[in-house]
């Protein structure tokens, strides 16, 4: 009977020693994942692609098209994402004016199916 009660009792610490592990490994878990999904807002170390960026000794080129320069702004936080896009409206609405698409008449064999 005393045994019994022992086992009993050691049983129910037991599983819960197992649950609170449990627990403890989750949580540990969960905030690995989110401190590794923020690593790089909290200011961690910057990734950079080697192939992309230019050698150290050469000065940065600068921006040929508006395009470019509108996206330098933008990465250089000069300006936001609806100025960025309200430029680029702007500047595509400008390009439809000077070079308009022109569709193939009915009857032209090159127009395709």
């Amino acid at each position: 009977m005393i045994r019994r009660q022992v086992a009993s009792r050691f049983w129910t610490s037991s599983k819960e020693a197992e649950v609170m592990l449990f627990l403890v490994l989750f949580t540990m878990a969960v905030l690995f994942a989110v401190a590794l999904a923020r690593w790089p807002a909290l200011g961690g170390p910057k990734l950079t692609n080697s192939a992309a960026s230019p050698p150290a000794g050469d000065p940065p080129t600068r921006a040929t098209t508006l395009e470019g320069a509108l996206t330098a702004q933008l990465v250089r936080g000069e300006i936001n994402r609806a100025q960025y896009q309200r430029a680029l409206e702007r500047l595509a609405a400008r390009e439809a004016e000077k070079h308009p698409l022109s569709a193939p008449e009915k009857g032209d064999p090159s127009a395709g199916a």
